[in-house]
Formats: structure tokens, C-alpha cells, sequence
């Protein structure tokens, strides 16, 4: 379909080239990343944070419809040296066609451990 190969050259042309990774592999993309400029709470569950508290930002990114099988619920995606995990993705199609995958990202800080477990 031709609106999916120009949105595609179109990502290619001005994103980034990000590196995404799951449990299973790592390969790079190219998307497009930018800060999610929001006017309500939608993405933050609706939590209202006290003045002055950071929750580290959303993110929006755009990326061709990928015809891999991808684990998005594991995935990290750095971009330079910020990396970030996928809060909500949906893929986007028309016509019976994936155009491209939109995500909301939220900054990632690594894998938490439990250290109770480690006591046990």
C-alpha cells in the first residue's frame, strides 16, 4: 500500500536510529521520538503529583509497523543515551494495513530487583 511505503520513508528519512530490545533480541529502527505534550492526565493513570515532584516525563514515538513478532511488555528502547520502556503502544492501520506502531514511553531505570527474595 502506498500511504504505508511513504509514512515508512518518511520515519526513516527523519527519525532517529534507536536500538530495541526484548528478551528474546536486539535489532535497530528507525523512529521518531519526542516529548508527549499532554493537557490531561491520561496517560498517568490520573495520579496528580505535588508541586514540584518529577515523574520523569512521557514520551511519544513512531516507528514503521514492524512484521516481527515483538514482546513490546519487555521491551527497552535506547535512543543515544536515554532508554526508555513502552506504557502503551497500539499499532496503527487502515485498509487492512499496518501503517505504523504509536507508543507512550516513560524513561527506564533498569530492572528493579527484590532484595527480600535474596534473604530467603
Amino acid at each position: 500500500m502506498r500511504i504505508q511505503r511513504d509514512i515508512t520513508q518518511m520515519i526513516c528519512r527523519y527519525g532517529d536510529t534507536v536500538t530495541l530490545s526484548d528478551s528474546r533480541r536486539s535489532q535497530q529502527e528507525k523512529a521518531i521520538i519526542q516529548p508527549l505534550m499532554y493537557k490531561n492526565k491520561m496517560y498517568l493513570g490520573g495520579t496528580i503529583l505535588p508541586a514540584g515532584v518529577f515523574d520523569g516525563g512521557h514520551y511519544i514515538m513512531i516507528m514503521p509497523a514492524q512484521s516481527e513478532d515483538w514482546d513490546y511488555s519487555d521491551m527497552v528502547i535506547k535512543d543515544g543515551t536515554s532508554s526508555y520502556i513502552i506504557k502503551r503502544s497500539e499499532v496503527i492501520s487502515a485498509d487492512d494495513c499496518d501503517l505504523y506502531v504509536w507508543a507512550v514511553l516513560t524513561p527506564y531505570g533498569g530492572k528493579a530487583e527484590d532484595d527480600y527474595e535474596d534473604n530467603h
